[in-house]
């Protein structure tokens, strides 16, 4: 078997693993309830996505520069500095995952994989995998361990999957440029499908008041890819080129 097809498998196979074992706890529970959007007349976001378009800099959706406090701004701007010279960072360097919510810039496929409990997003990059529970409050932020892809609870509104994300631990940072953040950000997703459900649009919102003087909104468009699978991953010692 060639090393394209096993990759296709794993990508198949991780996302029927983690279909499965979202709905192992409580089967009896899980008999009666919808294992997919359409079960209960929702949008069915399943499948795999690519981001449209690659920016560097993330920006506002009316195309601003984000309102940075000013200590943030310097850090910003060393870390500009730094790229430009080369200089080791390591966010870059040393395979450090790239957080919420900058993975989702990611020029690499993703896999949505919904179920009734949880929403799970299979990112190739780094096979990073995002959980979002359903319809279930986020914990105290001082009861969290802080982490680069934080803890998300989700919730429909209407068409719309509302995902909140918390719990940072401000080792990444928002974009190639070096946006920074702290482990205060607050992270809030509305994502809905677009133009007959062949694009996914993601309106994300960073509330920070460590970081930034107001909170602000970018957005970030998917473009459906029937027939790509998830391919396997390897992460090396080296500036990444996103």
């Amino acid at each position: 078997m060639t090393r394209s097809a096993l990759s296709k498998m794993s990508g198949a196979m991780l996302a029927l693993c983690v279909a499965v074992l979202a709905a192992a706890p409580a089967a009896s529970a899980a008999s009666n309830a919808p294992a997919s959007g359409a079960a209960k007349n929702l949008p069915e976001l399943s499948g795999i996505w690519q981001v449209i378009g690659y920016e560097r800099s993330i920006r506002t959706v009316d195309g601003k520069m984000p309102p940075l406090r000013p200590e943030a701004k310097k850090v910003y701007e060393q870390n500009i500095v730094a790229r430009k010279q080369l200089k080791p960072r390591e966010d870059l360097t040393r395979c450090v995952p790239p957080g919420t919510p900058r993975v989702l810039w990611a020029p690499f496929p993703i896999q949505i994989v919904q179920t009734a409990r949880k929403v799970f997003w299979l990112h190739e990059y780094q096979h990073l995998i995002r959980h979002v529970y359903m319809d279930e409050p986020l914990p105290r932020l001082e009861d969290m361990d802080p982490s680069f892809m934080g803890e998300s609870v989700g919730h429909w509104d209407g068409d719309t999957l509302v995902i909140e994300t918390i719990g940072f631990n401000a080792k990444t940072v928002l974009d190639r440029d070096g946006m920074p953040h702290s482990d205060q950000m607050r992270v809030t997703e509305r994502v809905r499908l677009i133009d007959g459900g062949q694009h996914l649009e993601d309106r994300v919102t960073i509330d920070d008041p460590k970081t930034f003087t107001a909170p602000w909104t970018a957005r970030v468009v998917f473009e459906r890819k029937p027939g790509v699978e998830l391919k396997e991953y390897h992460c090396v010692l080296k500036y990444e080129e996103f």
